[in-house]
């Protein structure tokens, strides 16, 4: 199936919420984005992938999941998060194909030694129609997930902690099950973002990739997960549909 440019694509149907094709659309529109802009030093990511889910834990969780992974240094983190716009990780080959979940593929050992990996996930709620921000953050060398005060120390910037701590217009980090893998992760909850989502886009007329856009880079600024300000440039992200 074809995905069409932002110019193109026609504006949501039911907005603030997403349909499982639109998100689809989305996911496969961001990645062609990721491909256009090409500068890896700036994107900061090791990898982008779209999967599908083959089985679901949960049945409110639907459709392709879109990964990310990136590495930083659990030294600097800090620094890190409160610039951001700055990014200083190598990404890898993003794909674009659906492709089967590959969790070795995701990660590629890292060029130095205090180092923490984030896993990101993006699945579509079927409950509350729209994206979810899944997270594992890890140590370099050892096994387990690291835990809730890990997060807020190296993850989530000074000026955003308050308002997840008391689950302001965002929403809040949670604690749950992942949905394809059932194992424990934290989320961002969902529970405020379609009223997040009007409130900054007002009575635009967005498109699926306009939304995601503006969805991940609301939700994602606030774990660590940063877009470079070419995202936004290109094509317009944020313009209303010609539709």
């Amino acid at each position: 199936m074809a995905y069409s440019s932002l110019s193109t694509q026609r504006s949501l149907s039911t907005f603030p919420f997403l349909t499982p094709e639109e998100f689809e659309c989305a996911c496969r529109a961001f990645l062609n984005r990721i491909l256009v802009l090409g500068n890896r030093d700036r994107m900061g990511w090791l990898s982008t992938r779209l999967v599908q889910q083959v089985v679901a834990v949960l049945p409110w969780a639907t459709g392709p999941i879109l990964k990310i992974s990136q590495n930083i240094r659990s030294n600097s983190a800090r620094h890190y998060n409160n610039i951001l716009s700055r990014s200083v990780v190598e990404i890898e080959e993003p794909q674009v194909e659906v492709c089967e979940d590959d969790p070795e593929a995701l990660i590629r050992p890292s060029d130095f030694s205090n180092c923490l990996q984030v896993e990101h996930d993006i699945i579509l709620s079927s409950t509350y129609q729209v994206p979810v921000l899944y997270f594992t953050l890890r140590r370099d060398g050892h096994p387990g997930p690291l835990g809730l005060d890990e997060v807020y120390q190296y993850l989530v910037p000074d000026q955003y902690k308050r308002e997840l701590q008391h689950v302001g217009v965002m929403g809040g980090i949670s604690f749950g099950y992942h949905p394809q893998s059932g194992t424990p992760t934290f989320f961002v909850h969902p529970c405020n973002t379609a009223d997040a989502m009007m409130q900054i886009a007002g009575k635009q007329r967005l498109t699926p990739e306009a939304y995601f856009i503006i969805w991940l880079g609301m939700v994602g600024n606030h774990v660590g997960l940063h877009l470079p300000h070419e995202l936004f440039a290109t094509e317009g992200a944020c313009k209303v549909s010609r539709v």
